[in-house]
């Protein structure tokens, strides 16, 4: 006679995630951020979107009925901030309103786009991400490009509120210059909060920051240069007179594969070099080309950092 623990166990699945690494992807975004906020494994669509309000045929509403989101971010009320979904079956991405498969699979291809042009319709933050984008920057550094992706999402979100309270500050002083003036005021401005938002939220950014401090603290100069990368690589164009070249430079970005940036750091013990490529997951929220460079930077600061003898 079968047990009543056992017949529960034959039902029962063994695992809520899909699969191993959509699990410890759940487990890395849960250490890394639930300070901020509430993170939800596998929630009903019907969790994040109203269906009766969606215009969709019956095909599509039953399935969307039926599917979860393997990563939902909410704030600390629980109001859904963005999605994220791990495809590990087809390797695939997102970028802006579009999934990119790399293994084909038409079926979940139309799937995925559907809950894609759903969420691109309500401005609503959604990603599809695979190995590339959860898989750490290094050995030693223990973040990702899906971090970059949160941190980076956040802190657009809070650009308005934010630039909108300095301005609310500052509307005396504001009024009293003359057109120019207030405009490079304004500009500023916005370096300032964009940079501040960034170094609040993007923990990518932050460890550039912590560890900047950490080499001026102990006098040791460094100079850095960059230099961005792109795959395909962008046709040359030999000036702004060069229209048919900035034309075809205009085009090939748009199809532009990985975005890669490469960051030479000197000091007076050598330089090093180091490359960061992120695939492009472009949308109104994450550029892949600051995240690139913000990977390649750590990773250059890093290495100048040991080679100084310094353990981070």
């Amino acid at each position: 006679m079968v047990s009543a623990r056992r017949q529960m166990n034959m039902s029962v699945k063994g695992n809520i995630f899909d699969g191993f690494h959509e699990g410890e992807l759940f487990k890395h975004l849960n250490s890394g951020w639930n300070k901020y906020f509430n993170i939800y494994p596998q929630l009903p669509f019907t969790k994040i979107f109203v269906i009766e309000g969606l215009n969709i045929n019956e095909k599509e509403k039953d399935f969307l009925l039926k599917t979860n989101i393997d990563y939902t971010i909410c704030d600390k009320e629980n109001k859904p901030i963005m999605c994220i979904e791990f495809d590990g079956m087809s390797y695939g991405y997102s970028r802006g309103n579009k999934y990119i498969q790399i293994k084909p699979d038409s079926m979940r291809k139309k799937k995925l786009e559907l809950k894609i042009k759903i969420a691109s319709e309500h401005c609503f933050p959604f990603y599809i991400v695979s190995y590339d984008e959860k898989r750490y920057v290094s050995e030693k550094i223990y973040l990702s490009v899906v971090d970059g992706i949160i941190g980076q999402t956040i802190a657009k979100m809070d650009f308005k509120d934010l630039m909108e309270k300095y301005i609310s500050e500052e509307r005396d002083a504001l009024e009293a210059m003359n057109e120019y003036e207030r405009h490079e005021k304004i500009q500023d401005m916005v370096t300032y909060v964009e940079v501040d938002l960034e170094l609040n939220w993007d923990p990518i950014a932050k460890m550039v920051s912590e560890i900047e401090s950490i080499l001026f603290q102990r006098n040791i100069a460094y100079s850095t240069t960059y230099r961005p990368l792109s795959r395909p690589e962008l046709p040359d164009f030999k000036g702004i007179e060069d229209i048919e070249g900035l034309k075809k430079r205009i085009e090939a970005f748009k199809n532009i594969e990985w975005h890669g940036y490469e960051v030479i750091c000197e000091t007076y013990k050598g330089k090093v070099s180091e490359t960061a490529w992120v695939r492009n997951i472009e949308s109104n929220w994450a550029s892949p080309m600051i995240i690139a460079k913000n990977v390649a930077e750590l990773l250059a600061l890093y290495s100048a950092a040991i080679l100084h003898g310094i353990v981070i």
